[in-house]
């Protein structure tokens, strides 16, 4: 067993610097002392480095990849733009954008509520409970498909007015968040089936 009896940090001139850690072993035996100088300035360091090098290898690949479909004379060769395009979305211009998109791509599809409402009017309240389908929107604001919220009017002004009839289902598999509470969309023009 290892017990620790010192560590500090301290900011000098915009950089954290660590104290030595003392510890001993229980028992008897020697201190131990274990130095963290600069840690996280020589992470951050080093993953700009890596930042730069990648985003540089990606311009690189990009512009190869445009020579070989602007120059050469093989018949295949516009197939390289194929691999230019995905080079081109790590260059330095381009990659804080990717790394935005890549990072937030879940958000649409995580944690969605458990249920949703959706609302219609009396005489689609009444189609959906002699059908037991949701028929959907082929014009939505969003795409077709089947739209939902977690709240309705006068909270939702993406409700029209009229649709005064909430209809609760448990959220089906497919289901997009689009604005959080105020828009769901299942895509497709088929009907969704009511359990």
């Amino acid at each position: 067993m290892v017990i620790a009896f010192g560590y500090a940090n301290r900011i000098i001139g915009g950089s954290m610097l660590f104290s030595p850690i003392t510890c001993q072993r229980s028992g008897c035996g020697p201190a131990i002392e274990v130095q963290e100088q600069n840690a996280i300035d020589m992470f951050l360091s080093d993953m700009a480095r890596l930042y730069r090098a990648t985003t540089n290898a990606a311009d690189n690949a990009a512009q190869y990849w445009a020579d070989i479909a602007v120059h050469s004379k093989h018949p295949l060769a516009p197939l390289a733009n194929i691999p230019g395009a995905f080079a081109a979305l790590w260059t330095p211009e381009v990659a804080p954008t990717t790394a935005i998109t890549l990072a937030t791509a879940g958000y649409g599809f995580a944690a969605l509520p458990k249920n949703l409402v959706h609302f219609t009017t009396a005489a689609g309240a009444t189609g959906i409970a002699a059908s037991g389908a949701i028929n959907a929107t082929r014009f939505g604001l969003f795409g077709p498909g089947t739209y939902m919220a977690a709240v309705g009017r006068p909270l939702n002004l993406f409700v029209r007015a009229n649709a005064r009839f909430p209809i609760h289902l448990a959220t089906p598999a497919g289901t997009v968040r689009i604005i959080p509470r105020l828009v769901y969309v299942r895509w497709g023009v088929s009907p969704m089936s009511l359990p």
